[in-house]
């Protein structure tokens, strides 16, 4: 009896996560679609256009959160999108949230918005050349004491950086760049891997249903 149901077990565990690997690559096509479309929004949008008449505020209104809100995440709910109240040097602006009901599930991404500019990016290396006079110290941001995250993005508002958490201290690399003002298929291929219905589906979510 107990072979049987320890058999049973592990059957429904193996099906459970060929769902979950299907709703997963499903939900990654479905938004890869979706996405082109929503971030041309942005990209031809009047504020881009005027992106170096911007105050700081205006960048990380009119163009930061719209960026998440293409992702699919809801940055009006303070629970999923929160908003920190202060924003000393190491500390993200926003953090991405998934709560099943009053727990807290996963923190995908901690979002922080920095004045760097095109030279500090190096596409070739992959490496953010922090420069402490014009941006943040990218090891003191992915210190565990500050990042619980899944990624870190760094951004000026048109440029975004994605470093993973299995970031090498001093290594300055991060995994991805998105440009808003000019990318190609295979960017947002790889930005649909960070939305919210990627990124915040679990395993869990599979056996619920």
């Amino acid at each position: 009896m107990v072979l049987a149901a320890l058999l049973l077990f592990v059957i429904v565990l193996f099906f459970s996560f060929i769902i979950f690997l299907f709703c997963k690559r499903l939900i990654y096509k479905l938004n890869r679609r979706v996405l082109a479309r929503n971030l041309a929004l942005i990209k031809n949008g009047k504020y881009l256009a005027d992106y170096e008449n911007l105050s700081e505020n205006d960048i990380r209104e009119k163009l930061v959160i719209p960026f998440f809100m293409v992702l699919g995440y809801n940055t009006y709910d303070m629970r999923e999108f929160v908003r920190t109240q202060r924003r000393a040097s190491v500390e993200p602006d926003y953090i991405t949230k998934k709560w099943d009901n009053s727990r807290l599930c996963k923190r995908s991404l901690y979002i922080k918005y920095e004045n760097f500019s095109d030279n500090a990016v190096n596409l070739n290396r992959k490496v953010y050349s922090d420069n402490k006079m014009q941006g943040v110290n990218i090891d003191e941001l992915m210190k565990p004491l500050y990042f619980k995250g899944e990624y870190y993005v760094l951004t000026n508002g048109y440029l975004y950086l994605f470093f993973s958490k299995k970031y090498i201290t001093g290594s300055e690399k991060f995994e991805f760049c998105f440009n808003v003002k000019n990318y190609s298929k295979a960017d947002i291929a790889n930005l649909a891997y960070f939305t919210k219905q990627y990124m915040f589906l679990q395993i869990s979510d599979v056996y619920r249903s």
